[in-house]
């Protein structure tokens, strides 16, 4: 089937399929990358983009979350989007928030982040920003999280390798997708 992917230098999506198949594929990547070319549709700056034109019915499948027929579940009772599962594992993208040195207002950034871990705030985010939350129990999420694929096992590379190899990793990509 025809796929809509997300450019690993603009979206973090895309960034994580990149991640994916180098450590899926490592040292034959690009023949991953050149064998997966043939079915790409397009390739657009963000998520949203990509998955408007899936909506659309531009491509029988996007690059998307495994949480993501969460919403249709919840939000519009559609259940005919499915993630696929893959046998080697998911790439973990895990979003962030911290505090800067250079904030001037140090105690409310503490109080904030502090916030955020509180249960209740945890508790509305699977239904708002539709993923999994840091640090509620998988029995306390929504039912229609129960019916989403496992995403185990993850993958993930250190901070310093990506930061050390993504430069080379997103030019071989290029490389690849330009022929």
């Amino acid at each position: 089937p025809q796929i809509l992917i997300q450019d690993p230098r603009t979206s973090t999506p895309g960034l994580g399929l990149l991640l994916w198949i180098k450590k899926v594929y490592g040292d034959r990547s690009d023949e991953a990358w050149a064998k997966l070319s043939d079915r790409i549709v397009t390739v657009s700056k963000g998520w949203s983009e990509a998955y408007g034109l899936f909506l659309k019915g531009e491509a029988a499948m996007v690059l998307s979350y495994t949480t993501s027929p969460a919403y249709h579940i919840i939000a519009e009772q559609d259940e005919r989007y499915a993630a696929a599962r893959f046998s080697e594992g998911h790439y973990q993208q895990i979003e962030v928030a911290g505090l800067l040195a250079s904030s001037r207002q140090q105690a409310l950034a503490r109080l904030f982040l502090e916030f955020m871990q509180e249960p209740e705030f945890q508790s509305i985010i699977p239904t708002t920003n539709w993923m999994y939350p840091a640090s509620l129990e998988r029995s306390k999420l929504p039912p229609a999280f129960r019916q989403l694929i496992d995403p185990a096992p993850a993958l993930l590379f250190s901070d310093i390798e990506i930061a050390d190899k993504r430069r080379q990793w997103v030019y071989e990509w290029l490389e690849v997708m330009a022929n």
